[in-house]
């Protein structure tokens, strides 16, 4: 089977998957930016592909329109009958929760494709696919759209905000943030967003604000930035945005869950666009980007909530890092001290042999740590 860039529809999924490369079979509806594309680069994970593999893109054909063709179950059923090894494609997504993963776990299950197939996604913490015995690597499929689509931002030397705070969907903790910077006087200080309404639950919120009320919530809410609520590009305008704050308050999409850890976009954004980045998320998370030899400022910084576990002393720490930054008010003099590590975070951001190397390294370590040759 092989198939040129014209995608078109297939009544039967048989035809819908094509040869892309050698040993490799997929379904990806565009050319670009997937791991179809990725692959002829990645040779420290060619090397163990030896027999036809097929790619299932999991998360796509959950989420995008284009591939509403075929079910999940018809995909996963094909890719068992086809005998072939199987990639999950999960690489622009990470476990969020338990519910997340039991729903991975019983699909792979359910269709007899454990022993088979290897877990290609964003996740760095192990716990979970090791518990139930699930093959998996990381993959650090976010960063990989600064290199498809971006080139070094213009430097600001004169950021006129001393944070940036972006919240799109509603969470407790980014809650918790906004009321505390609103406690600390600092919500004048901040460029923010809060684009969905606060729905009516606020037990988690308790968890890391004990001492939590209503009335807290002095601020308006739902707040837009930069664009309304009708015409949002989550891409849009990110240059002008981080370029003016000193510091990025990142309020990642999870907090809570103990066993998943991430470098999402939104911790990329902070570094790639210049700004000095305080990590909402949870615990060990920030980690991953020193792994990937990203400069996080330790020697000004105090990062060390990342390390912290309990989801109320995390933000308890994180909030004694806000306060720290809080007092450096001459921005574009921070700005100018951290020019030239600012500068080396984005070339390797955007560095394509880097990533391959470092995608590499954690296939190759998959591969060996389990004796596999496909």
């Amino acid at each position: 089977m092989t198939k040129n860039s014209a995608m078109h529809v297939q009544s039967n999924i048989k035809d819908y998957y094509y040869k892309k490369h050698d040993h490799f079979y997929c379904c990806y509806q565009t050319p670009h930016r997937n791991l179809g594309e990725l692959w002829p680069l990645l040779g420290a994970i060619k090397k163990y592909i030896k027999f036809d593999t097929i790619v299932v893109p999991y998360d796509k054909i959950k989420f995008e329109s284009t591939y509403n063709t075929f079910t999940l179950n018809d995909h996963l059923e094909y890719a068992r009958n086809s005998k072939m090894f199987v990639i999950i494609d999960k690489t622009s997504e990470h476990v969020h929760d338990q519910k997340d993963f039991d729903e991975l776990y019983n699909n792979l299950k359910n269709f007899n494709l454990l022993e088979k197939c290897v877990v290609l996604d964003c996740t760095a913490n192990e716990h979970l696919f090791e518990k139930y015995n699930v093959p998996h690597f990381y993959f650090p499929g976010y960063v990989w759209w600064y290199i498809f689509n971006t080139k070094i931002p213009k430097y600001n030397a004169s950021p006129t905000n001393q944070f940036l705070c972006l919240n799109n969907y509603h969470k407790p903790h980014r809650l918790a943030v906004i009321i505390s910077l609103q406690q600390k006087n600092l919500l004048k200080r901040t460029a923010w967003s809060y684009r969905k309404p606060i729905d009516d639950s606020f037990d988690d919120i308790e968890k890391i604000m004990p001492d939590f009320n209503k009335e807290m919530i002095t601020m308006s809410i739902p707040k837009h930035l930069d664009q309304t609520s009708d015409n949002f590009v989550q891409s849009a305008n990110m240059e002008t945005l981080y370029g003016d704050a000193m510091s990025t308050i990142v309020t990642e999409t999870d907090y809570f869950f103990e066993h998943t850890s991430s470098a999402t976009e939104k911790i990329y954004n902070a570094v790639f666009f210049g700004t000095v980045p305080i990590q909402v998320s949870t615990a060990n998370s920030l980690n991953i980007l020193r792994e990937h030899s990203i400069d996080l400022y330790d020697d000004l910084i105090d990062h060390s909530y990342d390390a912290e576990p309990d989801a109320l002393k995390r933000f308890q720490k994180i909030n004694h890092t806000i306060e720290m930054v809080s007092t450096w008010r001459q921005y574009g003099q921070i700005r100018s001290i951290l020019a030239p590590r600012i500068l080396r975070n984005q070339i390797l951001i955007n560095d394509a042999t880097h990533w391959i190397n470092e995608t590499g390294h954690y296939g190759e370590k998959f591969f060996i740590k389990n004796k596999i040759s496909i």
